[in-house]
């Protein structure tokens, strides 16, 4: 067995309900991707300062990349390092901003426990097997969050807020001394559906991000004398049919294919 699996309906629970929560238990990791995946949660311990917090805050660490994604062969492949931008009707914090982050380094580009929850990822999504056949953007984001006695962790500044994907996963990676740090699904009118807290490593929730909305509650650290850490792995996927591979087209006009994607009909190929 070389793919990450699991015996958990996810497929049907999110074509139903919008959104799954996934414990760790559910997946199933074969053995060959154990120290591949043990050198990919490492990889928190080298992240760089988000630069975009407002009044000088210093609370969140992160890596950033976009990939391009053809299910139908597996194939994935980098972009050049390209700003993250967001309109601001969707990121009321930092929307309309090229945000630059550092690129995730080149050992955690390649390591196949990452490739390989990339492919289980989309195995799950309510997908039609034409759109499978199509390109999709996928963009990941390794994120640490750190509060201190003096300085709260927010994990999303935003609030409640959609991601412009057509679907999000949300990974667990580590969790240390830290109170709070809920994620609160809601509707598209923002009425709270579920809560709930990650707390085990790869304790992951994913959702159909225009059908709900998500926020994150603050998150300050139980023991005041240690940091709180929280790390998570953002995996988005966002279906572009003829989007060009980095061979053909290094540096990813973010930009344009968005503005080519009308947000509502982002779901259409999905039945």
């Amino acid at each position: 067995m070389n793919e990450i699996t699991t015996s958990y309906s996810i497929y049907s629970k999110l074509k139903n309900k919008k959104y799954v929560i996934v414990p760790q238990k559910e997946f199933i990791i074969p053995e060959y991707l154990n120290n591949y995946k043990n050198q990919f949660d490492k990889d928190w311990e080298d992240l760089r300062k988000d630069n975009y917090l407002k009044d000088g805050r210093s609370f969140r660490y992160r890596r950033f990349q976009y990939f391009y994604f053809l299910p139908e062969s597996g194939k994935i492949v980098a972009y050049a390092t390209t700003p993250y931008y967001q309109p601001a009707e969707i990121n009321k914090y930092a929307g309309d901003l090229d945000r630059k982050f550092k690129s995730l380094k080149s050992k955690t580009i390649s390591n196949p426990f990452l490739q390989e929850l990339i492919r289980f990822d989309f195995q799950q999504l309510p997908v039609s097997k034409e759109d499978k056949s199509n390109s999709w953007m996928v963009d990941i984001h390794q994120i640490r969050t750190v509060a201190t006695a003096v300085e709260s962790g927010e994990v999303t500044p935003e609030g409640i807020h959609h991601d412009e994907n057509d679907f999000g996963w949300i990974h667990l990676i580590n969790k240390e001394n830290v109170t709070g740090g809920s994620n609160n699904i809601y509707n598209n009118e923002q009425k709270l559906l579920e809560s709930c807290t990650l707390s085990k490593n790869m304790d992951s929730i994913v959702f159909w991000d225009p059908k709900v909305m998500h926020a994150v509650t603050s998150m300050p650290p139980k023991d005041h004398t240690r940091n709180a850490i929280r790390d998570v792995v953002l995996i988005g996927f966002t279906h572009c049919p003829g989007l060009e591979p980095p061979t053909l087209n290094p540096v990813l006009d973010y930009k344009e294919i968005k503005a080519n994607i009308n947000p509502p009909a982002m779901v259409k190929h999905v039945f």
